[in-house]
């Protein structure tokens, strides 16, 4: 869930649903809030079968936690 920016060196472990960029790497921001990447890391839909993943796309995209969350 990290996001690495253009041309960005790479040098350290990068934390989940960060987006880092520069030379070396820093983290810029976090995607979510702290609950919330909670929740996605303990939903952990990565791995699902890829038939579960193709039932629950729409909650995946859309970050729809609740959907997620009883689809689990």
């Amino acid at each position: 869930g990290a996001i690495v920016g253009a041309k960005a060196v790479v040098a350290a472990p990068v934390p989940p649903y960060a987006v880092v960029a520069g030379n070396p790497a820093r983290i810029v921001r976090y995607r979510f809030c702290d609950d919330t990447i909670e929740t996605l890391l303990d939903i952990a839909w990565w791995h699902w079968t890829p038939e579960k993943i193709a039932r629950n796309l729409d909650a995946i995209r859309g970050a729809d936690l609740d959907r997620l969350m009883a689809a689990r």
